[in-house]
């Protein structure tokens, strides 16, 4: 049976402008109707299997819920549900008890027989093990692997990323050059780390190139501070020098630098600039280390309005190293359509902060590959070689049970941003431990860099006056006009940070509140309209401008006091548009914390609902705090800060499992 069409319905389809199949299914207890009307599913959730369900003529309750939870899932960011999972702990608005006894009556006793009843439907194709990158599948709308069950395009999905790690753990290792690293870190027996094997203290900065160096595929991860982009444009160095004396100067290494957002590529831009101009190496090593970076999109080549990209398998990159960074942010599809598109040589080098959001769409990848990295223990032969490479004593995180991703991986645990006796790193750092009581004193010290703003009794509205008193330099130099790079720079200096979209704490109450209190003040005649000073977000992508979502634009005059909207490109550069020309953006005085990814403020402010949200955990309040520079205020309760320290954000994947055995 072709189910082609199928396999793109759940994509094309709108939640506004589905068809809802309202009759109940024969002897259910429990209806798909009836979930939606609770909350548990939405409309697209159950109308896209109702549809399957008709033309192949599939009645069984057990295996519509499986597939309606599949979709619903999905649209919360995981990559399968866990039928084993469901059965003990069903999602919020499915009471388990109905939910049995409904799956009962379609002869469903327990996770295991609930399985038996997908594995007999047309709709679904059986896998026995998620480590198996070259399963061949039948194109079904949903995959069953042991108890997780997938649909078919995000199996695909996973499975084209462990195909290509697979691949790059099976590779020969490349030669890496003692020397050339010892002339990138002359100082590294004198630095500074969180590690001692005993003698002296490693450089794992000088151990993330090395390894990083003699793989084809590695990930480094660190937090804010730890030297992730000097780190990585060291290595990049180290290639193009290895490459020069290897007698390939005549073939220039070709490096390509990208990130998810246009904000990522720039600052990604002006960090390697900036480290590159400090390498103790000649200026035609430097020459090559490129320092534009480009968008996921625009490296991939966007065709908008389509899911494919312009480069793919068969039409790969023309590159020989792709460094991305900001990778917290990628989501699994993309992923796996950016290895599609590396030609078979290329080196792949992921740079993030594996602590951050996971990306809003669905997937964790670098949570995924950086599970266990925390151990920095390599295969004790790989240690031993990393220890003659550097100089450094690896040998004692070497571990015969490592598992193979490990050797990929490198941790950069210290910060050079944050000293001891900063609040923010130490706000950071007990966030990130889970330790609320830790959190709580820290907030409550007085540290000079870090404010805490407790609502009082009864709030129901932002403080709109002491939050909007972080934009009085802007308005100052929105007044006296002049350099726009200036003005872009006055605004990123500060930056007010929600939790939240919708409700008095949400982005989008906040910045009407914002704007109507600024034109109240006479910061501009209109708020309703175009005015100098007015800054926005792109909420989608534009291929006619060559803009992306989140990019951010700033509307002040031209030379002939036209208002124009500039826009920062990734070399630092700006576009001016007339406004006419954008469609879809949002003010962005405030943003969501999930749209900071990315970008770094000197002053942060952090607001917090008054009332719990799921989006509240540990990762939303961590990546706030990490935006901030100098100095961050959290106005927020510290019942719901208690709350949200201890939740941790859950994406099920079975990518996990196939890299560490989780």
């Amino acid at each position: 049976m072709d189910f082609s069409n199928q396999l793109d319905l759940l994509g094309a389809m709108d939640d506004n402008a589905v068809n809802t199949v309202d009759e109940p299914l024969p002897n259910a207890v429990m209806t798909l109707a009836e979930l939606q009307e609770q909350g548990a599913l939405r409309a697209i959730d159950r109308q896209w299997i109702e549809q399957l369900s008709h033309q192949v003529n599939e009645a069984s309750f057990a295996v519509l819920l499986a597939g309606a939870l599949c979709s619903a899932y999905l649209g919360a960011g995981h990559i399968c549900i866990d039928l084993a999972m469901l059965w003990k702990k069903p999602p919020e608005g499915i009471d388990q008890q109905r939910l049995h006894d409904a799956l009962l009556v379609a002869g469903v006793t327990s996770a295991e027989s609930w399985c038996d009843a997908l594995e007999s439907s047309v709709l679904v194709s059986i896998v026995s093990n998620v480590i198996a990158p070259n399963a061949s599948v039948s194109e079904r709308p949903l995959v069953l692997v042991g108890t997780r069950l997938y649909l078919f395009r995000y199996y695909q999905y996973e499975q084209q990323v462990l195909h290509y790690l697979q691949s790059q753990f099976n590779a020969m290792p490349f030669g890496v050059d003692g020397e050339l690293l010892g002339q990138l870190f002359p100082d590294s027996a004198s630095s500074s780390g969180e590690f001692s094997t005993g003698e002296r203290i490693v450089d794992w900065q000088k151990v993330a190139v090395a390894n990083a160096a003699s793989l084809p595929f590695s990930v480094i991860s660190g937090g804010p501070g730890t030297g992730k982009t000097t780190t990585v444009t060291k290595l990049l160095a180290l290639l193009v020098a290895q490459s020069f004396s290897s007698n390939q100067a005549t073939k220039s290494l070709r490096i390509e630098l990208a990130a998810p957002t246009g904000k990522a590529a720039a600052r990604l831009t002006e960090s390697i600039s900036k480290a590159k101009a400090s390498l103790p190496l000649n200026n035609e090593i430097k020459k090559v280390i490129p320092e534009q970076a480009s968008t996921l999109h625009r490296l991939l080549g966007s065709d908008f309005g389509r899911s494919r990209f312009k480069h793919n398998k068969e039409n790969p990159l023309h590159l020989d190293v792709l460094l991305v960074d900001e990778v917290s942010m990628v989501d699994l599809p993309m992923m796996a359509k950016l290895i599609d598109a590396l030609p078979p040589h290329a080196r792949l080098i992921l740079l993030g902060d594996k602590d951050q959001l996971a990306s809003v769409e669905a997937g964790s990848v670098l949570g995924d590959l950086s599970f266990g990295i925390e151990d920095v223990y390599f295969q004790p032969e790989w240690a031993e070689r990393l220890a003659n490479i550097t100089g450094e004593n690896i040998r004692p995180f070497g571990n015969a049970s490592a598992p193979k991703i490990s050797q990929a991986l490198t941790l950069l645990r210290t910060s050079y941003r944050f000293d001891a006796n900063s609040g923010i790193g130490h706000l950071a750092k007990t966030m990130n431990a889970g330790d609320a009581q830790a959190v709580l004193a820290c907030l409550q010290a007085e540290h000079s860099d870090v404010h805490w703003q407790i609502p009082e009794e009864g709030q129901k509205k932002a403080d709109i006056p002491a939050l909007a008193k972080g934009y009085d330099d802007y308005w100052e130099a929105v007044k006296v006009g002049g350099d726009i790079a200036k003005l872009y720079g006055v605004f990123s200096r500060y930056q007010i940070l929600t939790a939240v979209r919708q409700g008095e704490f949400g982005v989008e109450k906040v910045n009407a509140q914002l704007e109507q209190y600024f034109y109240q003040r006479g910061r501009m005649k209109d708020p309703h309209v175009w005015y100098p000073g007015k800054a926005v977000m792109l909420t989608r992508n534009d291929a006619a401008l060559g803009l992306f979502n989140g990019d951010i634009g700033l509307c002040m005059p031209d030379e002939s006091q036209r208002l124009r909207v500039w826009f920062m490109q990734p070399d630092g550069s700006f576009t001016g548009l007339l406004p006419s020309r954008l469609s879809e953006f949002e003010v962005v005085f405030a943003m969501t914390v999930h749209k900071s990814q990315g970008s770094e403020f000197e002053r942060v402010a952090l607001l917090l609902p008054t009332t719990p949200s799921p989006v509240l955990t540990r990762e939303l309040l961590y990546t706030g705090i990490t935006r901030a520079r100098k100095v961050f205020t959290l106005w927020g309760g510290s019942g719901l800060i208690r709350t949200a320290t201890q939740t941790r954000i859950e994406r099920y994947s079975g990518l996990m499992e196939a890299l560490w055995g989780h």
